[in-house]
């Protein structure tokens, strides 16, 4: 015999309340009290209902036909100091934002973008303003600026929203579900793809301050890769900071260490394009940042980091809230980590032939 199963209907009665509540209760919406919301909640596990999966999945279809017949707003709300439209500045932001308006089109949202300074700098009006159009989701954008504050305010009514944001640049919202490239992930392939190239002598080369924004993460991948290839010569990585005397340090560690190819990111491949270093006639390279279209990526293999198909990824994360009705910053945030794609170029020409 089957076990029974509580109904929508009868755990309204012992909570002495509508369904409509109920359900709305479950799903977290900001026009149910917070008191109501944890009180009917808790009623729910302590009598063990739980809801129909097969009814939710109907109700989400539903759900989804409404936002294609609605054009429901997806707003792009960038951090304070934020000056130009998001998407318009940094060529990999376009490309985020080609994702983002793509994958948003196709499941019926419309992109809209906000500016908090349009607001007389108060983010309790912008929030006022996003709730009373009736605009839901919000869509947490990377930093698409040269320069920014350490310390910035960044704070929506979240409670309010489903949210979700692209990258770890913007650290205001940080219990935020986030789509990000897959640093580490990206990192081992393209050192793995270098080795089946025939390279033995494998160099690493980033500017400080990117490692630091990506946590480290392209360093440690490296250090991993030559921790599970002990049969290779361990090289150490170079890391350089701008107008620490980074050229006559690349020039000695060249020297020393005798590359016979070199992952690195685009800060690194311009130190050695200063020291007319070329490849693959002086040594083979891989672009770990590698923007496909973009001037300085042609002719060069490299990490495609797929930045469209984050930005598609991050409106599926705030589609699927709005299908669980998963308002406000998560307790237990989720990162979704998208990897590169590797691209052969002949920079890094095979030596297995």
């Amino acid at each position: 015999m089957a076990p029974y199963a509580m109904t929508i209907r009868e755990l309204a009665t012992h909570a002495g309340v509508s369904r409509t509540t109920v359900s709305r209760a479950l799903n977290n919406a900001p026009d149910v009290s917070q008191a109501t919301r944890d009180r009917i909640q808790k009623l729910a596990v302590e009598l063990g209902y739980q809801s129909n999966p097969m009814v939710t999945a109907l109700m989400s279809s539903v759900r989804q036909r409404r936002v294609k017949e609605d054009r429901t707003v997806l707003a792009i709300v960038p951090p304070p100091f934020q000056e130009i439209k998001w998407g318009t500045g940094h060529y990999a932001h376009k490309l985020y934002r080609r994702g983002v308006e793509q994958r948003a089109a196709r499941l019926g949202f419309q992109v809209e973008d906000f500016m908090v300074q349009d607001c007389g700098h108060s983010y309790k009006r912008l929030s006022q303003i996003l709730y009373q159009r009736g605009i839901q989701a919000v869509l947490i954008p990377s930093i698409d600026s040269r320069q920014h504050p350490e310390h910035y305010e960044y704070d929506l009514d979240w409670n309010k929203f489903f949210v979700a944001g692209i990258g770890f640049s913007v650290t205001k919202a940080k219990n935020a579900d986030r789509a990000v490239m897959s640093h580490f992930g990206s990192a081992l392939l393209a050192l793995e793809e270098i080795k089946k190239q025939g390279y033995e002598r494998i160099g690493f080369g980033a500017r400080k301050w990117i490692n630091d924004r990506s946590e480290g993460r392209w360093l440690a991948a490296y250090m991993i890769f030559q921790r599970n290839n002990p049969h290779l010569p361990v090289l150490p990585a170079f890391e350089f900071e701008i107008g620490e005397n980074e050229h006559r340090g690349l020039e000695r560690w060249m020297k020393k260490n005798r590359p016979e190819a070199i992952l690195g990111e685009r800060y690194f491949m311009q130190l050695m394009g200063e020291l007319e270093i070329r490849f693959p006639e002086d040594v083979s390279f891989a672009l770990m940042d590698l923007l496909p279209g973009y001037p300085d990526s042609v002719n060069l293999a490299g990490v495609d980091q797929r930045f469209e198909s984050v930005g598609a990824a991050t409106v599926d994360l705030i589609a699927g809230k709005i299908n669980r009705g998963e308002r406000g910053l998560s307790r237990e945030p989720h990162v979704l980590k998208v990897l590169g794609k590797w691209v052969e170029g002949p920079s890094l020409p095979s030596r297995n032939e």
